[in-house]
């Protein structure tokens, strides 16, 4: 899964690949938040309007996989472990990395960076929900609709990858705390 991948570019010298399954999610999130989600939480939104939410939460939710797993990829780096690649799919995202973590507080920085990220981008969407919220333009009404999702998203994603199993990041914790 980690090698497979059709290349998008780099960031900060880090490969990012799509794999082919992005293509699928990316699809069906699109469709459920243009068809379902937005037009039932804003009826006097035009069809375009929901379409066009539905394209940019989209990309912003796998935006925030991204910064999510460029967060486990800069703290490796920082520590020392070259990154290989950066691929989205339908699960969500995964880092490859060369090597493993050398002690247990290496590995508990970078296992809990990508959740603390994903828990901060949902402070801010929440908080852009709410200073738009109340606003009497469409397109602040925008922000607002689009925040409110992006927020709770990233807060789910975040939590959720705090569970203590693997393979997701709060396995990865429990481990480095067993390890310590």
């Amino acid at each position: 899964m980690h090698k497979s991948g059709i290349p998008i570019g780099r960031i900060f010298g880090i490969k990012v690949n799509l794999h082919t399954s992005w293509f699928i999610i990316f699809f069906l999130i699109t469709w459920t938040l243009a068809a379902i989600y937005f037009p039932a939480s804003f009826q006097h939104w035009s069809q375009a309007m929901t379409i066009g939410a539905g394209i940019l939460t989209s990309l912003l939710y796998f935006g925030s996989i991204l910064i999510h797993e460029l967060s486990h990829s800069l703290v490796a780096i920082r520590k020392g472990i070259p990154i290989k690649s950066i691929t989205l799919f339908f699960l969500g995202g995964a880092s490859e990395m060369t090597e493993e973590p050398k002690n247990a507080r290496d590995e508990l920085l970078m296992s809990a960076a990508g959740p603390l990220s994903s828990l901060l981008l949902g402070i801010i969407f929440l908080g852009l929900h709410f200073v738009f919220r109340d606003q009497p333009y469409l397109a602040y009404e925008f922000i607002s609709g689009t925040s409110l999702y992006l927020g709770f998203i990233n807060l789910f994603i975040g939590v959720f990858n705090l569970i203590p199993a693997f393979p997701l990041d709060g396995g990865r914790v429990l481990r480095s705390l067993i390890w310590w």
